[in-house]
């Protein structure tokens, strides 16, 4: 699981080059939080055998996301990155208001 993790952290990492990273792990959970500005993404990583489990959770000044997948598989893997890919889009690039 800890290949996993990494792999995931990894490919977040390259996505997300231009935002700041912080990341804490006690063995049981591993918490890496990333921040653009006022927008933070926070995931948190439960990787023992039958508590697999992920909580993303997404919160800037206008709006706020919550999220929750169980087992760490490929499935699990690409909803997380289509996730964290749409949220980091409209964070860096919102939509422009016409008037």
């Amino acid at each position: 699981m800890r290949d996993w993790v990494s792999s995931l952290e990894g490919v977040i990492d390259n996505k997300l080059r231009k935002w700041k990273k912080d990341k804490i792990e006690n063995g049981e959970v591993v918490q890496i939080i990333w921040q653009f500005e006022q927008t933070h993404i926070i995931i948190d990583i439960f990787w023992h055998d039958k508590e697999e489990t992920v909580h993303l959770q997404y919160f800037g000044p206008r709006a706020k996301h919550s999220f929750t997948w169980h087992q760490l598989n490929d499935a699990t893997f690409n909803k997380v990155m289509d996730r964290v890919g749409n949220l980091a889009q409209m964070t860096m690039y919102p939509p422009i208001a016409h008037k």
